[in-house]
């Protein structure tokens, strides 16, 4: 059995160990949103504090980098973590740990639980573009969420394209290596497609490229 088949994400303990965490924050949230995908940090920020409510749902948390940062509507938030791997989950809790997040391992390209709770707001940021298959495929995992918000509820994110943003020589061969070692699976993904399955999901959609990300929004 391949690595991606053992883990839906298609990235495993070889990606989230103790080094690669501690480096996600300079590397990837630093360098490679500034100069490689041109989509500034600051603008993910600004698109989190546009649409995180006070029950949150984070899938893909990464080190809690933007979680720690953005502003909520109050001071206590109610905050669930969600990822497949443990490491992310565990680094992640351990930084918001000033709001008691609840932690919840498991994969978003299956169906949570029926009693599963509801949140005003889903984060799945950058996570996407790891997942294996088509944008077509993908949706599915955008459709298990969909079905965990309250109405009127957003989900929010962003995912790198292969597909629909003008990609700089450095973001094309970013995206070359990436997808070559299996930690990206977005040659195919398309800003058209994403639209597409948003509009499909959701009352209200909004998609907005930069650089080579695209920020997407949906509301029940």
């Amino acid at each position: 059995m391949s690595q991606r088949e053992k883990d839906p994400f298609g990235t495993g303990p070889w990606v989230y160990n103790r080094l690669t965490l501690r480096l996600y924050d300079p590397l990837v949230v630093g360098y490679n949103n500034r100069f490689v995908w041109r989509c500034p940090s600051s603008r993910i920020l600004a698109h989190y504090n546009q649409h995180v409510s006070m029950k949150h749902l984070e899938v893909g948390p990464g080190t809690g980098y933007f979680l720690d940062h953005c502003s909520f509507p109050g001071p206590k938030p109610a905050i669930t973590l969600m990822d497949v791997n443990a490491g992310p989950l565990a680094r992640s809790a351990w930084r918001l740990r000033r709001y008691h997040p609840l932690t919840v391992q498991a994969s978003v390209t299956e169906r949570l639980p029926s009693g599963f709770q509801r949140f005003d707001s889903i984060g799945i940021n950058y996570v996407l573009h790891l997942l294996p298959g088509t944008m077509q495929t993908k949706a599915a995992a955008i459709e298990h969420l969909h079905a965990h918000l309250y109405p009127g509820g957003v989900l929010f994110g962003s995912t790198v394209v292969g597909e629909g943003a003008n990609h700089s020589r450095q973001a094309q061969g970013m995206l070359r290596l990436f997808n070559s070692v299996g930690g990206f699976s977005n040659t195919q993904d398309s800003v058209a497609d994403l639209t597409a399955a948003l509009r499909r999901i959701f009352a209200w959609h909004d998609v907005r490229v930069v650089g080579s990300v695209a920020l997407f929004a949906g509301r029940c």
